[in-house]
């Protein structure tokens, strides 16, 4: 019994059977070392498909590390590094994209540009209608207004500073008669004032001085010389000097609408004697005349 128990476990550790025997081992060999002066060929990275035409191109060296790349590499293969230092190709700006804020701006600026033109147009149009109504209204008030006459305005009274005598009285300066005059009886004339009022608003343009004709008479008295004139309407003195004449001397008057008319004597020529005849202490004028339009 104990031989069959025996038999029963060697049956359970039989070994399997191989179909081939193992073959005894058989020691490596090594590759043949390239002999010293083979050319170093391009470094390859493993897995890495080396073809015929990879080995025929140009190959450039990596500046970082020194692999060997091929030429149309921009990068090296084993480190990665730039082999190029040509500066690298820069990409287009992207296109503007007009947002709806930007949309709406160009919009507006449209509108505000459009009427802006179309005021332009109508104040064009209307300025030109304004001209022609305003030249056919110039037209026509040229057409109706009559010119303005300057005349001989003739004053309705006259005041002075003094006079000699009743016979030589202001008034004899308006009354057109050349045969009287007026004597002032102050200082020989100088500081003397003459005053004429006009019944209605005249504008005057000129006014007149006669002294005295007669030559005797003319040299025996004082004449005037520096005068300053004034009129209601305007602030502005009008000031000047006549010549020693008793021809008649005009001057021009720059008034609007006055009533009155000042003449202040400042200075005055001096009178001389006549033969035997001594000078007079008197002023005297013999005609004042005013010239312009009556309102």
């Amino acid at each position: 019994m104990a031989d069959d128990r025996n038999d029963q476990f060697d049956e359970l550790f039989e070994p399997f059977e191989l179909s081939d025997p193992p073959k005894p081992d058989v020691p490596a060999v090594a590759p043949p070392a390239p002999p010293m002066d083979a050319t170093p060929q391009p470094f390859v990275p493993s897995g890495t498909h080396v073809t015929t035409e990879h080995a025929a191109v140009d190959t450039v060296l990596c500046p970082a590390c020194g692999a060997s790349n091929a030429s149309f590499n921009h990068h090296c293969e084993r480190c990665g590094s730039r082999l190029s230092t040509d500066p690298m190709p820069i990409a287009p700006a992207p296109a503007a994209r007009s947002s709806a804020g930007g949309r709406a701006l160009g919009v507006l600026a449209g509108v505000v540009l459009v009427v802006a033109l179309v005021a332009l147009m109508m104040n064009i149009f209307n300025s030109g209608s304004d001209t022609a109504g305003s030249t056919s209204s110039s037209t026509s008030t040229t057409t109706t207004t009559s010119p303005q006459i300057v005349a001989e305005i003739i004053p309705t009274s006259v005041k002075a500073s003094s006079q000699l005598s009743a016979d030589f009285g202001p008034e004899n300066l308006i009354d057109g008669d050349p045969s009287t005059r007026w004597n002032d009886n102050s200082l020989r004339g100088v500081g003397a004032w003459l005053e004429f009022t006009f019944a209605t608003p005249v504008q005057i343009t000129e006014m007149e001085f006669q002294n005295v004709t007669d030559d005797t008479k003319f040299r025996q008295n004082f004449k005037i010389q520096g005068y300053t004139i004034t009129v209601n309407d305007l602030n502005v003195p009008i000031s000047g000097r006549l010549v020693n004449s008793n021809v008649p001397q005009r001057v021009r008057i720059a008034s609007l609408e006055t009533f009155t008319l000042r003449i202040e004597i400042s200075t005055t020529y001096p009178a001389e004697p006549v033969g035997d005849a001594v000078p007079f202490e008197e002023l005297a004028l013999e005609e004042v005349r005013f010239f312009g339009v009556e309102k």
